[in-house]
């Protein structure tokens, strides 16, 4: 009798078990969906404090300029300076025995022929609570060349205000020289009239103007000849340097006009005339102005560039790059999640999302770090270094910070 082989019970065969593949993917789905509500939330919530702290840091930044440009003088703004008849009270005009018609007829017939000026503004970034403040060193210097057109001999008041009142506006060095030969007693009150013309043909003083401190000189110019009269000082101001010269109202002038700004290659040119040349050199532009035969009245206005604050920065490129942030977050969770040694948790993915959510705060925070003696912390200390966070120390100490707590 032949025997049947032994079959196995069914419960004992194998079998082979589908994987759940439907259920791994709405997990993950799921999982993703609600990552990205709280994600969205988070950077929503930053963003909105990051603003505010913007706008106070801005407010702050404004009250801070005020104070030092009020320490400074402001903006510098040099006007024109001016030829104009002898007073009455002059002692020319009354050892001459002048009238007004030939006062008048002097100062007519005296004109200016070229200019020749050569600026150097050296940047002085000043560090006033986190940001650093725009101010600068400068060093002025003018020669006017005055013409005498009559067959006789000339006399006539040249007058150079200072940029701004004596009492907020820091000037020093301050000569007056003609033909080569320092003017002793120069200093004067200058009254500045808003006129297009500063040759001042009005024998009437009675006009209404701003009063400043300059230099004055009152003297001849033999007949058909010219005289330089050369102006120096050395001030302070805060973020730009503003120029009007004089416009010959009967003829042209050549024009020639340099400045300088070391400490930084960052400037803008406001409005005035346009620049002939540029050169740039080690932290250092110089800006040429040439215009020969200029009928126009010359006027020069440049801005120095700010000082990288980067606490500011990082707060608007925080502000501005936010939608940006969510695609970067979204590329790193997936990559870690797929090619990672360990899949992430929901709870993972959320820590790295508060995390990259922290990394720019934090960069903000580090760059607007500072050691300052005159801060109240350091005040017990004999001797505190002046210390500010650069921006790369900032960035790094921050990947290694979040990238190491990420990696964790």
């Amino acid at each position: 009798m032949n025997e049947q082989p032994t079959q196995a019970p069914k419960s004992e065969i194998p079998e082979h078990q589908p994987k759940p593949v439907k259920k791994s993917v709405d997990s993950l789905v799921v999982q993703y969906v609600f990552f990205t509500i709280i994600f969205t939330m988070v950077i929503g919530v930053f963003s909105l404090i990051m603003s505010a702290i913007a706008q106070d840091r801005n407010e702050i930044a404004y009250r801070n300029y005020s104070g030092t440009a009020e320490m400074y003088g402001g903006p510098l703004a040099q006007s024109a300076p001016s030829l104009g008849m002898l007073d009455t009270k002059s002692s020319l005009y009354v050892e001459n025995d002048l009238s007004y018609e030939v006062a008048k007829r002097y100062v007519e017939n005296t004109s200016l022929k070229s200019t020749d000026a050569d600026v150097t503004i050296t940047a002085d970034f000043v560090k006033k609570g986190l940001v650093y403040q725009p101010t600068f060193k400068t060093s002025f210097k003018s020669v006017y060349l005055l013409k005498n057109e009559l067959n006789e001999e000339s006399l006539i008041k040249f007058q150079f205000p200072f940029p701004g009142n004596i009492s907020s506006q820091e000037i020093s060095n301050a000569t007056l020289l003609v033909n080569g030969e320092e003017v002793s007693n120069a200093k004067s009150q200058i009254t500045v009239k808003p006129t297009t013309s500063q040759y001042d043909y009005n024998y009437n003083y009675n006009y209404n103007g701003s009063q400043y401190d300059g230099l004055s000189w009152e003297g001849k110019i033999p007949a058909g000849e010219d005289v330089d009269v050369e102006v120096r000082y050395e001030t302070v101001g805060v973020s730009s340097f503003n120029y009007e010269g004089i416009e010959n109202p009967k003829g042209s002038q050549d024009f020639k006009f340099k400045v300088t700004i070391n400490g930084t290659r960052s400037y803008d040119v406001n409005d005035g005339l346009s620049v002939t040349d540029r050169e740039f050199g080690d932290g250092a532009v110089s800006l040429y102005w040439d215009k020969p035969d200029l009928y126009s009245k010359p006027k020069v206005s440049i801005t120095v560039g700010d000082k990288l604050n980067p606490s500011a920065q990082v707060s608007r490129v925080y502000l501005t790059m936010a939608p940006v942030y969510f695609v970067f977050i979204i590329i790193t969770l997936y990559l870690a999640y797929r090619f990672g040694k360990r899949k992430l948790s929901l709870f993972d993915m959320l820590l790295v999302t508060i995390l990259f959510t922290l990394y720019f705060p934090f960069v903000h925070y580090l760059s607007s770090f500072t050691i300052d003696p005159t801060i109240e912390l350091f005040s017990n200390f004999s001797k505190v270094p002046n210390f500010s966070m650069p921006l790369y120390g900032a960035f790094l100490i921050a990947v290694l910070v979040i990238g190491g707590l990420m990696y964790y």
